[in-house]
């Protein structure tokens, strides 16, 4: 940040706001002349509220720090989407799944040391997701894996490999029916058939580390889609693995990949589509994607 731009929001869960270590590195920035606000989130919504609060107007921050996990950040991204000048925004892990920030090369024990080395470099504008009015910075999951919380067995790991996070969507190793749905994305994307589930990406990963969406770039305008059948698991784990493996857009055996600006899923009755965690439930859901929406504080490569 140059000299005009010295002020920085931190909004922090529980857990960051009381680590020691981020602490000093708050004390430090502001000994050279950043002005820090701190405000400590309580309950859901909290995140939202801070960031639109102090983001927007004249008076507004210059940088959103969102110290929390996938949640609290998809809360600060749905409010600095609404205004009408968005200040830069970063990431301190200190949730589960930290999937974004991890896609970014932001790992927990290191985080807090290289924080004050974000602000020295000029931030790198990503695009965001939107689906049904809402925002989401990582990850959208529709149907059955937004439902489904069982664990993949040991044995079905050291089959899929880093596949196996589907387990936890496959209604044929739970019994549970599938989705019927149609997805349209024009003459690049037309699919009709029971789904098993779909992931939609902005950024790679999800899961607590699964690399569900190997081909997505966070700043190539597009959103990467893949669609999975309700099939046998051995035969969905397979095609799963050539897929990741693979790592571009493609057809992988029943099992769809594509890169696409804007579509549109449409099921027969109403399910829940989870959008970086947040659950929206709905028949028809059109997603697209907002390219280079929101400058980020990137840690240099």
């Amino acid at each position: 940040m140059n000299d005009e731009r010295t002020t920085v929001l931190l909004i922090m869960n529980g857990e960051a706001a009381a680590d020691d270590e981020l602490r000093e590195t708050v004390a430090h920035i502001r000994d050279r002349g950043f002005e820090i606000e701190v405000r400590v989130t309580w309950e859901s919504g909290d995140a939202h509220r801070y960031a639109a609060e102090f983001g927007g107007g004249s008076s507004g921050v210059d940088a959103i720090v969102a110290c929390g996990g996938d949640g609290t950040l998809n809360e600060v991204i749905n409010a600095v989407m609404k205004l009408d000048e968005r200040p830069m925004i970063g990431g301190l892990p200190y949730g589960t799944g930290n999937d974004f920030l991890r896609g970014l090369g932001i790992e927990p024990r290191h985080a807090v040391e290289q924080f004050e080395t974000w602000l020295d470099i000029p931030p790198t504008a990503i695009d965001v997701g939107f689906a049904n009015g809402t925002y989401f910075l990582n990850m959208a999951s529709a149907g059955i894996a937004a439902e489904v919380t069982a664990e993949a067995s040991r044995e079905f790991k050291e089959v899929a490999g880093s596949f196996a996070y589907f387990v936890r969507a496959i209604p044929a190793a739970f019994d549970i029916p599938a989705h019927r749905a149609k997805i349209s994305g024009g003459e690049e994307l037309d699919w009709t058939g029971d789904l098993a589930f779909c992931f939609v990406g902005n950024g790679q990963q999800s899961g607590g580390g699964w690399r569900i969406c190997p081909a997505a770039r966070l700043n190539d305008g597009l959103l990467d889609v893949v669609i999975v059948p309700s099939m046998p698991l051995r035969e969905m784990a397979r095609h799963g693995r050539e897929m990741v493996k693979a790592e571009a857009p493609g057809d992988y055996g029943p099992l769809v990949y594509r890169q696409i600006e804007a579509f549109s899923v449409q099921f027969e009755e109403t399910v829940p589509m989870n959008l970086d965690g947040e659950p929206v439930d709905g028949e028809r859901f059109e997603f697209r994607a907002m390219p280079e929406a929101i400058r980020f504080l990137v840690p240099p490569a």
